[in-house]
């Protein structure tokens, strides 16, 4: 579910935006998610709030020209894929009820594809939507999700925040009888991306 989260897609939201900078006279332009991202997803229960940060590797890159289009872009980005038993929150038990919410011995991965990104020019807060479509425990949604970009630092930072609701995915999270998990979460992604022309 979390892997949605938003995100995280993620790594392919930030790298169209960035590339409508790329300079002209780049021969080609490499585009680095860096390993320090991360995924996180973030909720309640009836006792206390929860966070299971996604522990797999991130770090993925790939090329596209600089003459390139939006079509061409998203095209050359494959779906994220991520593992559901490499969520972690620190504690084996609730580690166990996580997987067992998310089927994770039926669904063992969960998946993210851009499918489309477009920039919004009025909103100092928001830089952006990315249209993402999430599959887990083999349902797939679609998700509009808004972004932000912080370019003062290299390398540039991306922040999104998607909230997701179980039942959507056929999911059931009262696993636990005892303890009472809310239906929603927010999955929260924190790409750190590397430009690099050559």
């Amino acid at each position: 579910m979390l892997q949605l989260k938003r995100i995280l897609a993620f790594s392919g939201i930030v790298a169209i935006f960035l590339l409508c900078v790329v300079a002209g006279n780049a021969q080609q332009v490499l585009i680095k998610v860096l390993p320090e991202s991360s995924v996180k997803i973030k909720g309640k229960t009836s006792l206390c709030s929860y966070t299971f940060k996604y522990k797999g590797d991130l770090a993925r890159d790939f090329k596209v020209d600089p003459n390139f289009n939006t079509d061409q872009l998203i095209a050359a980005i494959s779906g994220l894929q991520l593992e559901v038993e490499k969520f972690k929150s620190g504690n084996f038990l609730m580690d166990k009820d996580f997987r067992k919410v998310m089927k994770c011995k039926e669904f063992p991965d969960c998946k993210i594809e851009l499918l489309s990104l477009s920039i919004i020019n009025n909103n100092p807060n928001v830089n952006g939507q990315a249209k993402i479509a999430v599959t887990i425990a083999g349902v797939k949604k679609v998700y509009l999700i808004p972004y932000q970009l912080k370019e003062e630092s290299s390398p540039v930072a991306i922040h999104a925040i998607q909230p997701i609701n179980f039942k959507d995915f056929g999911l059931n999270p009262k696993v636990n009888k005892l303890i009472e998990v809310k239906e929603t979460c927010d999955v929260m992604l924190d790409l750190l991306i590397q430009i690099i022309y050559s």
